[in-house]
């Protein structure tokens, strides 16, 4: 999984990045800032322990920290657009601490004024994209072949209404929900179209109100592919750098919830609509996702492309279940290990063990 962490000036993303990597990103070509988190899974550690394993593969998340998406009313080039496009969803961070220091560019603290503003820029730059894809559009269909026109009409008219959408002051990742809509708008590079969790930045002096100011922004920002979320990523990234134990005295003394990182990083793998499934062996115990609503077959896709083709059958008990038999045998002898076929829709938390053949 891959997040842009983006925003206006002085947001202070690159606290944000410094608090979820726990100052272990490195910076690449263009100042992009790269880090790699594990995803911390109290479920993955038990099966692991349970089976003995030899190695644990937790869920990875890569943060791209990028420098100002937005200059001068100009979209994003380069390095900067190459990973746009490459990432899951963006992680929009949002001025909304008053720190003397650190004063807002726009003199005011205001995030819902920032969340519209950044919103029209994404737009600006979407409605560029449709509307040369649109004129290109044109001649093809003027002079080429039958089936092509065909396409070409169909690729209009999704075209047409995303910028209906545009215009309308609507970000895309709002309206376009269809999942076959969102798969052919795929390679255009839509910003607006990709899934964003709003984080609000805001200062030490408000951690004791964090979760009650982000459910106020969500009153108001939350749609079907948008969410908010608060945190003080100063702190955050101030904690990071503490022995756990002074880290823990450090945020009950500020009044901070526990978890800040953790929430943020699972706040946006839900945002993508992912469930998290299980292979449980000794060699390798590993956490891996999968789009919700996927089937055994594309779970076993998920594990290698070989298991996939040669798919025989998988083996299924809930993580839980698992740990109250203590292994997989002995939950096969209560009738607890079922056996299922391509088209099951894997469950969260379910361990998989596929049969296959190739």
């Amino acid at each position: 999984m891959d997040f842009a962490l983006v925003g206006l000036p002085q947001s202070g993303k690159t606290t944000l990045f410094q608090a979820l990597t726990a100052g272990h990103g490195s910076a690449s070509a263009g100042q992009e800032l790269l880090g790699t988190v594990k995803v911390p899974d109290e479920r993955l550690e038990k099966l692991a322990v349970l089976v003995k394993a030899k190695k644990i593969t937790p869920l990875e998340i890569r943060l791209h920290d990028l420098p100002s998406v937005f200059n001068k009313g100009q979209g994003p080039s380069g390095t900067a657009a190459e990973t746009l496009g490459k990432c899951d969803a963006l992680l929009h961070v949002v001025h909304a601490f008053n720190r003397p220091d650190v004063p807002h560019p726009n003199e005011t603290i205001d995030p819902s004024r920032d969340i519209a503003a950044f919103d029209s820029e994404l737009l600006f730059f979407d409605l560029g994209v449709v509307e040369r894809r649109l004129d290109k559009l044109e001649t093809s269909m003027r002079s080429g072949k039958v089936t092509e026109r065909e396409a070409a009409e169909r690729e209009k008219a999704l075209l047409e209404r995303v910028k209906t959408a545009i215009e309308g002051d609507t970000p895309l990742r709002n309206v376009i929900t269809d999942p076959a809509d969102v798969k052919a708008l795929g390679n255009y590079g839509l910003l607006s179209l990709k899934p964003m969790l709003i984080v609000l930045n805001i200062g030490e002096g408000d951690v004791a109100d964090q979760d009650k100011t982000a459910a106020e922004y969500a009153g108001k920002h939350n749609a079907e592919r948008t969410r908010v979320t608060a945190i003080c990523a100063k702190l955050e990234a101030e904690l990071a750098e503490l022995p756990a134990g002074e880290a823990a005295e450090f945020r009950k003394e500020m009044g901070a919830p526990e978890g800040g990182t953790d929430l943020v990083l699972s706040q946006a793998r839900e945002l993508l609509g992912l469930i998290t499934f299980y292979t449980a062996g000794e060699k390798d115990t590993r956490a891996w996702t999968l789009v919700e609503g996927g089937t055994a077959l594309q779970a076993a896709g998920r594990i290698h492309t070989d298991i996939e083709r040669g798919f025989i059958r998988a083996e299924v008990i809930g993580w839980d279940k698992l740990l109250e038999y203590g292994s997989h045998n002995e939950a096969k002898k209560v009738g607890q290990l079922r056996q299922e076929g391509k088209t099951y829709v894997v469950k969260e938390g379910d361990v998989l063990n596929v049969l296959f053949n190739v």
